[in-house]
């Protein structure tokens, strides 16, 4: 039962310009067959990130991840054993990345791959390389917690890993991270959905990359991200964020998505 997380998604209106983003500071690959009317489409050795142009009636920012099965049909049925009431659904074949989507016993959504189907596309299917800056972690703030972090230990075979109040379960190299959600969390700011809250990167040197994004914005003015911390509720979101003990410094790509870095 190996299961491995193999992709995110961002959905974004600028979602060319974020694809740059983290091809230029986090050093990922884009496909060699890209598809720049659908979607950009990158990879660090290892996890696939798919930038997408924000649909209509969606919101941007953090969408899905997608996570890699050895066989997808028994863990469609491992889902249903694990509640009934749980499901899952085909997708079009145009997908590079993903067979069917599916949602754990909270609604958060994934994409289910299978490996060695051939179905993979892009850098889903060239993703072997190895590179100092990779994605570290996803973390899900989610309502039940600790029922969604067994449910990924029971269906996938994550390996959970000791908690601290969240939960966290590991594929060998990434780390799915669960937080509960609590509205009273939000104290100082406007609450946020449960869902996606942030993706983690591994990196050499967090100095070297503080003085990448200043040469990145002094090459393109359009690389600026967004300000943390700035206001009394911008101040309790960077709080907020600063509680994942993952990371040690946070920023944001273009679209405001937040990204937590740590050193290796």
């Amino acid at each position: 039962m190996a299961s491995r997380v193999n992709h995110v998604a961002i959905a974004s209106d600028q979602y060319a310009l974020n694809g740059r983003f983290y091809e230029s500071l986090f050093g990922m690959k884009p496909s060699s067959k890209p598809r720049p009317a659908r979607s950009v489409v990158l990879g660090d050795g290892y996890v696939g990130m798919n930038v997408i142009p924000r649909r209509d009636g969606r919101t941007s920012g953090l969408d899905h991840f997608g996570i890699e099965v050895d066989d997808v049909e028994d863990t469609i049925a491992r889902i249903a054993k694990f509640d009934s009431s749980l499901s899952a659904v085909k997708r079009p074949p145009i997908r590079p990345f993903a067979a069917y989507s599916a949602h754990d016993p909270d609604t958060n959504i994934f994409d289910l791959s299978q490996k060695g189907s051939g179905g993979q596309k892009d850098v889903y299917a060239e993703n072997d390389w190895v590179q100092p800056r990779t994605i570290s972690h996803i973390a899900l703030r989610t309502r039940h917690a600790e029922r969604c972090s067994q449910f990924y230990a029971d269906v996938f075979g994550l390996a959970p890993l000791p908690k601290d109040g969240n939960f966290y379960l590991s594929d060998g190299r990434v780390t799915l991270m669960i937080i509960p959600w609590k509205i009273t969390d939000y104290y100082g700011q406007d609450p946020a959905r449960t869902g996606l809250d942030h993706i983690g990167f591994k990196v050499e040197s967090v100095d070297q990359v503080n003085k990448d994004m200043d040469f990145l914005i002094g090459e393109n003015p359009h690389m600026r991200t967004r300000a943390l911390g700035y206001g009394s509720e911008g101040e309790a979101r960077l709080k907020l964020f600063q509680k994942c003990p993952l990371g040690s410094f946070q920023l944001t790509d273009i679209e405001g998505v937040h990204i937590d870095v740590a050193e290796e």
